[in-house]
Parts: C-alpha cells; sequence; structure tokens
C-alpha cells in the first residue's frame, strides 16, 4: 500500500509530515484582532477567540518571531455548560520541530508566528463545540497555537545565526496557565484541568504535565496524549547530521532550545536527559494521570524514528521488514504495558499509516471501533476522566505493514 508521505522524504518535510491532520486544530474561520468580543457576563468568551499573552507581564511568552504568544478559548456550549462550567481542556496544538538554523528558516509562518493567526477557530475533534462532541462540549475549551518550534519545551532568547530565533514553549505554555487562572479563574481548588496534546504538542503535554499539576495545586489535572508515542529504537537506514530521529535529537535539543525537560524525568535519565522527549522514559516519571490515543501504525511515528532524510520507497523490502519486525514489536511493548494500573489509560488503534492524530478530527474522534465494543475515544476518555482515571486498556489484537 503506497503511503506519499513516506516516499523520497527529505528534512524540508519535517512540517509536512507533523503537521498531518492537526491543522484541523488551527484552522481558523475568518476574523482578526484579539478582544474579547463575544464574552459572556463571566468574562469566558462564547466565540473561540484568539487572546494574546500579556509580554509586560511574560515578557518571555514570544514565539520564534519575537511575536507574543496566543491562544484560543471558548467557554461550556449547551445544557450541559452549567454542571461543566470547572471543567477545562488545554490543547497544545502539532507542527513537527526544528534543530538547526537552516532547518528553522524552512519553518512556515504559522509555525513561528502569532501574527498570521485570526481572531476565531472553528476546531474538530476534542475541542468543538457542535453537539456532536456531546461530552466536552459543555467543557471550557482553549487552543494553544504551536509557534516555538520546539515541543513547547525551550527558553532561550535570540539564538544569532540566520534565523536568529527564540525558542520559548515552555514559557508559552506556563503564561497560557497563569493567564487562565488569574483571568478566568481556571484551575481553582476543585476544578478539573485535561492538558492535552496532538502530535508535537502531545510531546509537549507530556514533558510540561508536572510543571501544570505545580501551577494549579488545587486542581485535579490529567493528560491526554495523541499520537505522541515514538519508540526508542534504532532506525533502519542512516541518519543525517544532525540527525532526524527523535531518539538522537534530544541532546541536541536541550542545548539548541535550552530544553526544559521535566526535572524529575531529567534526574532519572541523568546520563541522557533527552531520552525524556521519549514517552517509554518519561512515563515513570509522571505525577498525572495520563491517557494515551495512538495509531500503532502512524507513518509520522515511523518517519519520525528516522526516516525523515531518506529516499527509500515505502514499499522498500528493508523498510517493510523493519517496520513489521522492529517499529510495530517496539511501539507494541510500550502501549501494551499502559492501562493495566489506575491514573493510566490508552486508546491504541491499527488504522492506514495516513492516519496521524486521533482527538482532532470529528470524524476519528466520533468513530465507533467494532474490535472496541463499540466505543469511540471520546466516549471512552470522557468515561475514563468521569470516572476518576481507572485503569482502562483498548488496543487492536493485531498490526502489520502495510
Amino acid at each position: 500500500m503506497p503511503i506519499p508521505f513516506l516516499s523520497g522524504l527529505k528534512s524540508s518535510v519535517r512540517t509536512a509530515l507533523s503537521v498531518l491532520l492537526v491543522s484541523a486544530a488551527s484552522a481558523g474561520c475568518g476574523g482578526g484582532g484579539s478582544g474579547q468580543t463575544g464574552s459572556d457576563p463571566g468574562g469566558l468568551p462564547t466565540d473561540f477567540i484568539r487572546q494574546t499573552l500579556d509580554t509586560r507581564r511574560f515578557p518571555d511568552a514570544v514565539c520564534n518571531d519575537g511575536s507574543p504568544g496566543i491562544f484560543y478559548i471558548q467557554r461550556g456550549q449547551g445544557a450541559a455548560a452549567a454542571a461543566d462550567a470547572n471543567k477545562t481542556v488545554i490543547h497544545l496544538q502539532g507542527g513537527g520541530f526544528c534543530l538547526s538554523d537552516a532547518e528553522c528558516s524552512t519553518r512556515a509562518a504559522d509555525q513561528v508566528s502569532s501574527t498570521v493567526y485570526g481572531g476565531r477557530i472553528a476546531p474538530e475533534g476534542l475541542l468543538s463545540g457542535g453537539t456532536e462532541n456531546a461530552r466536552f462540549r459543555g467543557w471550557n475549551r482553549v487552543s494553544v497555537p504551536y509557534c516555538s518550534s520546539d515541543f513547547f519545551s525551550g527558553d532561550i532568547g535570540p539564538t544569532g545565526g540566520s534565523t536568529n530565533f527564540r525558542f520559548r514553549g515552555a514559557k508559552i505554555l506556563a503564561a497560557v496557565v497563569q493567564t487562565l487562572n488569574s483571568q478566568y479563574d481556571i484551575g481553582k481548588a476543585g476544578d478539573t484541568v485535561v492538558l492535552s496534546g496532538s502530535s508535537a504538542g502531545a510531546v509537549g503535554a507530556f514533558i510540561n504535565a508536572n510543571r501544570v499539576r505545580a501551577l494549579l495545586p488545587g486542581a485535579s489535572v490529567l493528560t491526554l496524549i495523541d499520537a505522541g508515542v515514538y519508540p526508542d529504537i534504532a532506525p533502519p537506514f542512516p541518519q543525517s547530521s544532525p540527525p532526524n530521529a527523535v531518539r538522537e535529537s534530544g541532546a541536541i535539543a536541550l542545548g539548541y532550545w535550552n530544553g526544559q525537560v521535566d526535572a524529575d524525568c531529567a534526574a532519572a535519565n541523568a546520563a541522557d536527559p533527552g531520552l525524556c522527549y521519549l514517552f517509554e522514559h518519561a512515563q515513570s516519571t509522571l505525577k498525572t494521570p495520563f491517557f494515551v490515543a495512538q495509531n500503532a501504525k502512524d507513518g509520522v511515528g515511523v518517519a519520525n524514528v528516522g526516516l525523515l532524510d531518506s529516499d527509500v520507497r515505502p514499499d522498500d523490502p528493508t523498510l517493510v521488514a523493519w517496520i513489521n519486525d522492529d517499529y510495530l514489536p517496539a511501539i507494541g511493548t510500550v502501549l501494551s504495558g499502559l492501562g493495566s494500573s489506575a491514573g493510566q489509560g490508552v486508546f491504541a488503534t491499527c488504522d492506514s499509516p495516513a492516519v496521524h492524530t486521533l482527538s482532532t478530527s470529528t470524524a476519528l474522534w466520533e468513530r465507533s471501533i467494532s474490535g472496541f465494543g463499540g466505543r469511540s475515544l471520546e466516549t471512552t476518555f470522557a468515561d475514563w476522566v468521569a470516572a476518576g482515571a481507572p485503569a482502562v486498556r483498548l488496543l487492536a489484537s493485531r498490526c502489520s505493514y502495510p
């Protein structure tokens, strides 16, 4: 089965791979500015509108180009909004990463700057305010655009060189959480807050989960990790310099971005803290309950393990053998080890390699899966949250490539 986006891959296509389907979460529907038009008397916007972080209060919460970080927010919709008023989803968008001036210079405008974002969005899936998203439309929903190219983990000022980028993803997320708390009273004692992320945003979610929990000590903080699991295995073909495989990029990220991985994870992996960008090394130090949604055969995941600079064809026998003999067993080991104890949940499918994230598309978010008893990701995750994060394991029974 041909997979067009895995054919003839170069580093310049990292963005296209990692942003697949995630664009649905950032698609705007017109408008501009960052005011609070469409707000209810309590101050929460009734429309899903843009808010700009106050750089007087948070001077380092900026995108790669120095423009201020932003977020979009909408209060709960429908009959359940009153009952769900103390529940909030904070979703981190995805979109790849870059590790050198040369790579960073090829990033799209909406991946390095907030200046190109519109005033309103109409996201799908978990963040949708539509009636189809019955279990979450009543929640307050926040979407954080990804304009820092650093898995929401960087903390360094202008780097000099050709791009002179800032990498301040960790500061952007911290500023969003503090603004939500001080301006909208989100995350107060007794509140439920889900920190979710898709693709690169999923990595940002598990890297920042403990810090968000510390910022909101009275709230119940849970983490949803969608398409953020990349197994720690060697790629089948030689790598470029710098390498593109996530497993080999962590050490570079710690320097180039001043990457701020979780402190407990760094201590547990003192010989190589860059491993904390891989979920299997980070999960043991997570202090929040977490739920993983993953297509085991995700083509972006395969590429991120080390095919981004390869000219290999998708039907190359070496590639096919590596995916079936190494990649799928490795990711299967990670996923099958989840959901056996309280505080953990996993919803792992074996979809087409073209399926990347599962929570940002309404069709995939609402889809009933016969092998999972007809359950959808929406109902499974909602029930998990409502029940206090019990052990939940829904795994595809078999998976092979192509």
